[in-house]
C-alpha cells in the first residue's frame, strides 16, 4: 500500500473546464467508436485496483469535488452543490447522471436518508492513489515550527516520542500513534556488573538501539568488584554486537562458572526484549476521534476508544510496517483493515529510524473522512524528523 504522491494531478481550472464541456458534448456514438478502438489494450489494463484511465476526467473531478466536501462538511454531497459551489461548465442534471455511473462503479454511495453522495472506501483509495495533490500538505511555517518544537530543549527518548504523538496528533487532527525505536533484533552494545553485596551483583546491560535493562543476580560464590570488572571486560569483547542466539551458541563453548551464567542472563533479557519490542507505543489525540460526527453514536465511540487505548491492533501492524521492503507511507482505508477493530478507521503509518539498524512507526488514525495530504505529510515529515533525532543518538 505505498503511497507515492502526485502533483499536478489535473488540469489548471481552464483546461479542465474545457475538457469536461467537451465530454459533455460527445456524441454516444464517438465514445462507443473510441473505446472499441482501445480493443485488448484497454481491456489487458483493467484490474481490481483502478486504474487512471477507467475514470474520465469528469468523473475524477467530480469525485474528487464529493470526497473534497465530504472531508470538510461530513454531509452528502448533492450535484447542485457540484456544480454551484465549484462553478462547473455542466448542468445539475449532467453531473446526477455521473453520479450514478460512481456509484454504479462503487467510487460513491448515497445515504437512505438523502439524496447526496459520500465516497466509499474504494473512492477514498482512487483518490490516494490518483487524484490527491499536496496542497492540502504541510506548509513551510508549519514544519519549521514543528522543527523547532522538536530541538528547542534536550529530551530523553520517551519523551521525544511523547512529543512526536502530541505533535502528530495536533497537526493532523486525529489520532496518533509512535512506537519506540527498536533494534531489528536485539544485540548487546556493553554490559557492566557492579558488586552489591558479597554474593550479589548488579548486571547492565546496554542493546545497540541504546536500551537499558538491569538485573540482580546472585553469584555461586564471592566476587570482589576487580573481578566483576575483568569479567564484564572480556564479555564485552567477546559478545559485542551479537544477538541471544549468537551468544547462547558462544556460552556452550564455556565452562559452568560465572561467565556462563551472566552470559545465559544476556540470552534471557535479549530475548524478551526481542518478543516485546513492539510494546511501548504512545498515544495522543483520542478525542480529535471522538469529535468527529462519525462516532456521536455511543457504540462507536465505545469500539473507537477500545481499539486505541488496548493498541492491540497496532502490536501486529507494526512489525508488518517494519518488515515491509517499502519505506514508503502505508495507507489503510476503512475495511481493508484485516483487524475488525479498525474496520471503522484508516491508518497512515510509515516507518522512522536507521536502515538495517533500529527503527520504529508513526501514524495517524482516524475517520475514513480524513484529510489523507494533511495526514500523509504530517506523517512523512514527523518520520524524518524522527529518523535525524535517532540517527543523532546513535552517533
Amino acid at each position: 500500500m505505498r503511497i507515492v504522491i502526485k502533483s499536478g494531478s489535473f488540469l489548471d481550472s481552464g483546461d479542465w473546464k474545457a475538457k469536461m464541456s467537451s465530454d459533455e458534448k460527445e456524441p454516444a456514438q464517438s465514445k462507443r467508436s473510441r473505446k472499441h478502438n482501445s480493443g485488448e489494450l484497454e481491456r489487458a489494463e483493467k484490474s481490481q485496483t483502478p486504474s487512471t484511465e477507467e475514470l474520465t476526467e469528469r468523473r475524477k473531478e467530480i469525485l474528487r469535488i464529493i470526497i473534497q466536501e465530504f472531508v470538510n462538511s461530513a454531509m452528502p454531497v448533492s450535484s447542485e452543490v457540484v456544480v454551484n459551489k465549484y462553478r462547473l461548465p455542466i448542468s445539475p442534471a449532467t453531473v446526477r447522471n455521473e453520479m450514478v455511473e460512481l456509484e454504479r462503479e462503487g467510487y460513491i454511495t448515497h445515504p437512505h436518508t438523502s439524496s447526496g453522495r459520500v465516497p466509499s472506501d474504494k473512492g477514498y483509495r482512487y483518490f490516494v492513489e490518483h487524484l490527491m495533490t499536496r496542497t492540502n500538505g504541510l506548509s513551510m511555517p508549519e514544519q519549521r515550527l514543528i522543527q523547532h518544537q522538536f530541538y528547542q530543549i534536550q529530551l530523553e527518548l520517551n519523551e521525544w516520542l511523547r512529543l512526536a504523538a502530541s505533535i502528530t496528533a495536533r497537526t493532523a487532527h486525529n489520532a496518533a500513534v509512535v512506537s519506540a525505536p527498536r533494534a531489528y533484533d536485539s544485540r548487546l552494545k556493553r554490559l557492566e556488573l557492579i558488586e552489591v553485596q558479597e554474593r550479589l551483583a548488579l548486571l547492565i546491560i546496554v542493546t545497540q538501539d541504546s536500551t537499558i535493562k538491569e538485573q540482580m543476580i546472585s553469584l555461586e560464590e564471592p566476587h570482589t568488584q576487580e573481578v566483576l570488572s575483568s569479567i564484564s571486560a572480556r564479555l564485552n569483547v567477546q559478545l559485542n554486537s551479537l544477538n541471544w542466539s549468537q551468544i547462547e551458541t558462544r556460552k556452550k563453548e564455556w565452562p559452568e562458572d560465572t561467565t556462563q551464567l551472566i552470559a545465559g542472563r544476556l540470552v534471557e533479557c535479549l530475548r524478551t526484549l526481542d518478543l516485546h519490542q513492539n510494546d511501548q507505543i504512545y498515544r495522543d489525540g483520542l478525542s480529535n476521534i471522538l469529535n468527529q460526527p462519525e462516532f456521536t453514536d455511543i457504540s462507536r465511540m465505545r469500539q473507537v476508544m477500545q481499539t486505541l487505548e488496548s493498541g492491540a491492533a497496532f502490536t501486529t501492524i507494526i512489525p508488518e510496517v517494519l518488515s515491509a521492503d517499502s519505506a514508503g507511507v502505508q495507507v489503510i482505508i476503512g475495511g481493508e483493515n484485516r483487524y475488525d477493530d479498525l474496520r471503522l478507521l484508516s491508518v497512515v503509518l510509515a516507518r522512522y529510524g536507521v536502515d538495517g539498524q533500529v527503527a520504529g512507526v508513526v501514524g495517524i488514525v482516524g475517520p475514513t473522512r480524513m484529510e489523507y495530504g494533511r495526514s500523509i505529510s504530517t506523517v512523512q515529515y514527523i518520520s524524518q524528523l524522527l529518523s535525524s533525532l535517532v540517527s543523532e543518538r546513535r552517533g
